[in-house]
């Protein structure tokens, strides 16, 4: 292939990853759905190349699953999944926020912190989720520890369709979007102090409340999942 066929080819890779990731998170691909290959393409006016490379992406990230000789499933939410989820962020995001304390650069968290008060449309739903993960992703870095900031990454690309469904799913609040942009705030605080013990209980709390909001929008019934 020509390196600007090459190239070409790439771009229409990236933007059918980025646009069906997006579609995943906002559940307008719903959980629990199968659609093949060729549907998917032609749902989404995507070259066939371009989305055989997006779903082998989304498999990695676990957003979806190959079924054989059915096609591809978008990952199911269920309360059994969001808990096993949670156990393991309650085990490392609070560690993480402790070594991060006085290690972190607090001016770029509070550029990256976005309140989900403030995003009303689709567009500014999903930039603020794009806006949490670069928040969360900064605080992993400054660990300095490269499993730990792995083993997020790979948390953070499961929980990402959380995050949403948590603040802006049928049934959220402003008092749950509040809540969560008083979680940052907590969070930025304890580290701008270099204090690790109020980090890691900062970070605790904050992970808790994430759990406790997809667990109400999950257990409201599937039905309440936006599908569209």
């Amino acid at each position: 292939m020509m390196p600007g066929r090459m190239e070409d080819s790439t771009r229409q890779s990236d933007a059918a990853f980025a646009m069906l990731k997006a579609e995943i998170i906002a559940c307008r691909l719903a959980p629990g759905s199968t659609f093949s290959e060729a549907a998917l393409s032609v749902r989404f006016g995507l070259a066939k190349a371009a989305s055989r490379s997006a779903l082998t992406r989304l498999s990695e990230l676990r957003l979806v699953l190959a079924v054989a000789r059915h096609g591809y499933t978008v990952a199911p939410v269920t309360v059994q999944s969001i808990r096993e989820l949670f156990e393991v962020r309650l085990i490392a995001e609070p560690k993480a926020a402790a070594l991060a304390a006085g290690r972190v650069n607090v001016a770029e968290l509070r550029r990256l912190n976005r309140a989900p008060q403030r995003a009303h449309s689709d567009v500014e739903r999903l930039a603020f989720v794009a806006a949490n993960r670069d928040f969360h992703r900064a605080i992993a870095a400054a660990t300095g520890n490269a499993r730990l900031y792995a083993l997020l990454e790979t948390l953070a690309d499961e929980g990402e369709r959380l995050v949403h469904l948590g603040l802006f799913g049928p049934g959220a609040g402003e008092k749950d979007r509040a809540a969560a942009d008083q979680g940052h705030e907590a969070l930025i605080a304890a580290l701008e102090a270099s204090d690790p013990v109020a980090a890691e209980r900062a970070a605790a709390a904050h992970v808790e409340h994430a759990r406790d909001i997809a667990l109400a929008r999950i257990m409201s019934g599937p039905s309440s999942i936006p599908i569209r």
